[in-house]
């Protein structure tokens, strides 16, 4: 008998596979990372019918094998849609801009429970009627991958004379991951993005915040941060992982 996964999952991705199935790319919390496939989903009274979309959390049970590359699932239950999300475009855009990220960047890596945990609060909490700037939200979100990957910048003090700044602007140098105080930064130069006092201290505040806290964060100072904070992120990100993330549902955030 094949060994049987029960594991709560996030759907990544979904294509046709033959007449009526579907190949699924799940993000599990037991498992990390999973490609399986659905039979008979497409079939009209299929129990997969409405379960199987991209950035559906379900409960599903899997029939697994090592020397498969593809999973059986033999079970699936809808556990939440995230209706708010998908009826807001901003937000939509942000959703799948994580699910790009997460199948880009952790189809080969080792599951970490605790931070599929954070997937099921951070979407939760994104999917609030009510959000002051959903953009603190996807800065979060790639902060925390950049620290489950090994990659967590240094925000709080200066990389060379390891201070906190006190001469600005500071640089945020993607390629080194952290920060250069305004006195290094023009002695030693680097490629990134500069930061005034305020900008530097909401930074610094987003990437200590637990989710449920972001909303007091979102206020006018993390609003002046500016529009290439996400692009230097997301550099910092593809620069350590050598993975190009020019990610298409961004360009649904205006």
């Amino acid at each position: 008998m094949e060994p049987i996964l029960k594991t709560e999952a996030l759907v990544l991705y979904a294509m046709r596979w033959q007449e009526s199935s579907k190949i699924v790319h799940l993000y599990t919390a037991e498992a990390g990372y999973l490609k399986i496939i659905a039979k008979g989903a497409f079939r009209p009274k299929s129990p997969f019918r409405g379960a199987l979309e991209a950035l559906n959390r379900i409960e599903a049970i899997i029939s697994t094998r090592q020397t498969r590359g593809l999973q059986i699932l033999t079970s699936a239950s809808l556990l939440d849609s995230y209706l708010n999300i998908r009826e807001d475009l901003h937000k939509t855009s942000l959703g799948f801009a994580a699910l790009e990220v997460l199948k880009k960047l952790f189809s080969a890596h080792e599951p970490v429970q605790p931070f599929f945990h954070y997937l099921t609060e951070w979407l939760a909490v994104l999917n609030s009627e009510n959000l002051p700037d959903p953009g603190v939200y996807l800065w979060h979100f790639l902060l925390k991958v950049s620290q489950v990957l090994g990659f967590e910048g240094a925000l709080h003090h200066c990389l060379h004379c390891g201070k906190a700044p006190e001469a600005f602007p500071v640089l945020l140098d993607y390629r080194q991951g952290g920060l250069l105080c305004g006195e290094c930064r023009g002695r030693r130069g680097g490629m990134g993005l500069t930061l005034d006092p305020a900008q530097w201290k909401a930074l610094a505040a987003i990437s200590q915040a637990e989710v449920s806290a972001l909303a007091q964060i979102a206020k006018p100072e993390a609003q002046t941060l500016p529009p290439g904070l996400t692009e230097a992120l997301l550099g910092h990100l593809a620069h350590h992982t050598e993975t190009p993330l020019e990610l298409k549902s961004l360009k649904w955030y205006v």
